[in-house]
């Protein structure tokens, strides 16, 4: 290639330098931003599976504390009635668990791929993550921080133009 090619294309950030230009369907490279805040993505869902196991390693005691609460305010619950009641929920919270995870790690891979529906997504789940901050003995806080940065890392200048960058090339061109 000549050298005018590459001084045509100056003007445009890295990731889009490399590639031809108009016509082309190349994906742009994934800027550090994005795949900084994909890890942070994958490590909040990892800290929320954390955040579950220390949640039922504590059952034990919180079981007692409801059965004396109940037993407090005049509602005494038959052991196996409130042992029954703690399993629902447990098998609840982890299936509840699972799907989170599942859905949170494939939305950061939506997000990585350039997907801008997938960040705005990404961004609401982050808000409903903070609604664990205060669990855990401290890993819903780090869960909730981890989402936090990620956020802001794909609404930064580079990872806006990165999602530009990936729509402009499923239109058969740059911008």
């Amino acid at each position: 290639m000549s050298d005018s090619h590459y001084s045509n294309q100056s003007h445009l950030p890295p990731y889009q330098a490399d590639h031809p230009g108009p016509g082309s369907a190349v994906r742009p490279a994934v800027p550090s931003h994005v795949n900084i805040a994909f890890w942070l993505y994958v490590a909040a869902a990892a800290l929320s599976i954390v955040s579950l196991i220390i949640s039922l390693a504590t059952l034990g005691p919180q079981r007692e504390a409801a059965q004396r609460q109940l037993e407090a305010s005049g509602q005494p619950v038959s052991g196996s009635t409130l042992d029954a009641i703690i399993t629902a929920g447990v098998v609840i919270s982890v299936i509840f668990a699972i799907i989170w995870v599942a859905v949170y790690v494939l939305f950061a891979f939506f997000m990585k791929r350039g997907a801008n529906w997938a960040r705005i997504v990404l961004t609401i789940l982050a808000a409903l993550s903070l609604l664990n901050i205060l669990s855990s003995y401290g890993v819903g806080a780090l869960q909730a921080l981890a989402a936090i940065v990620a956020t802001i890392l794909i609404w930064l200048r580079p990872a806006n133009e990165y999602f530009q960058a990936v729509k402009a090339s499923k239109q058969g061109g740059y911008r």
